[in-house]
């Protein structure tokens, strides 16, 4: 009788020891979501104030959200000739 009060218990005993492993969400690693937001509020900025048409205006939020894909696209086009 004691082995299957132990078998009934193991499935809880085994998810307390994996979330006691689990990492703690504590330190600075949510940093880089406030650096993205400034970049992005920048990059909005940037594309409005540049825009100089009605199309140009609609593009500047989807930019803004891809600008670093764009920025390493040219890079890369003009490093490799």
């Amino acid at each position: 009788m004691t082995d299957a009060v132990a078998q009934a218990e193991a499935p809880q005993d085994r998810l307390a020891r994996w979330k006691a492993r689990q990492p703690s969400q504590s330190g600075t690693a949510g940093g880089g979501g406030a650096v993205y937001g400034l970049g992005l509020v920048g990059a909005l900025a940037y594309f409005f104030g540049s825009a100089q048409s009605g199309r140009e205006y609609l593009l500047a939020a989807p930019k803004a959200l891809v600008w670093p894909a764009i920025v390493v696209f040219r890079l890369l086009r003009h490093l490799g000739g």
